[in-house]
């Protein structure tokens, strides 16, 4: 399971500072930055963050242009809100489309609710692109989370390659039947797809969890980490400072 996150990004793998962090470390500051986030009543709090975490990728030199990729649906979701707020939160009206009335308070209200779901995408991200998961894994069992919590989130970032593999490799047997040589064909080659990768996934689930179960498979996450260095323990000091300064700037705001 390593090997294929290793496969899929190395970021994560090297020898940058970021990602030789401990993951407790991060899983830590990564909660104390979305509660911040979600207490926030001024943007300056998301903006720091979301600065603070594009700063960081750039100097650890994080592709990021790639793993942004993984923030495009709460992206667009920010611009459903933003369009949302500005048609129906009320306010002072400055421009008009058609039946509807654009106010601009409600525009400045869905530009920080936007602001707030970018810098807890970007977050997320960070986390995940300089963390391997079985190390992610094993800061949560350090942290007592259910052991079969952990065991689902494995077998489950196990089968999302495993169901990868298989649509590509239908995909391509579809192909070479000319399946895709026309809108028609490719809609019924999709639906065909569809439900033979969901058979094929579900029935290959059943089997490795009958094999499982006759070995005596217990949870997934095994082994420990090591003690925190001093890199960890500076990391942990500084994302520590910057949770409560953003802490005391959110709760003592007053307004976006």
């Amino acid at each position: 399971m390593s090997g294929a996150h290793h496969n899929s990004d190395g970021f994560a793998w090297s020898s940058s500072f970021l990602a030789r962090i401990d993951p407790r470390v991060k899983l830590a500051a990564v909660a104390g930055f979305l509660c911040v986030n979600l207490l926030a009543r001024t943007a300056l709090v998301p903006a720091v963050i979301a600065a603070a975490m594009v700063l960081l990728m750039l100097a650890s030199r994080a592709p990021y242009r790639r793993q942004l990729l993984m923030i495009a649906f709460p992206s667009t979701f920010a611009i459903f809100v933003v369009a949302s707020q500005t048609v129906f939160h009320g306010g002072s009206v400055f421009a008009t489309l058609g039946p509807f009335d654009l106010h601009r308070d409600g525009m400045l209200h869905g530009l920080f609710l936007s602001l707030r779901i970018v810098a807890g995408g970007l977050v997320v991200v960070v986390l995940g692109v300089s963390t391997p998961l079985n190390r992610l894994c094993l800061a949560l069992k350090w942290f007592r989370a259910p052991a079969t919590f952990v065991e689902v989130i494995q077998l489950t970032y196990r089968y999302l390659f495993d169901m990868r593999a298989e649509f590509f490799r239908m995909r391509d047997a579809q192909r070479s039947r000319l399946g895709w040589s026309s809108a028609r064909h490719g809609l019924a080659s999709s639906r065909m797809l569809g439900g033979a990768l969901f058979l094929d996934v579900y029935e290959r689930g059943l089997r490795s969890a009958e094999a499982m179960r006759c070995r005596g498979a217990g949870p997934v996450a095994a082994g420990s980490l090591p003690r925190l260095s001093r890199l960890d323990l500076g990391a942990a000091l500084a994302s520590a400072a910057l949770v409560m300064v953003l802490a005391v700037a959110a709760l003592m705001a007053v307004g976006p």
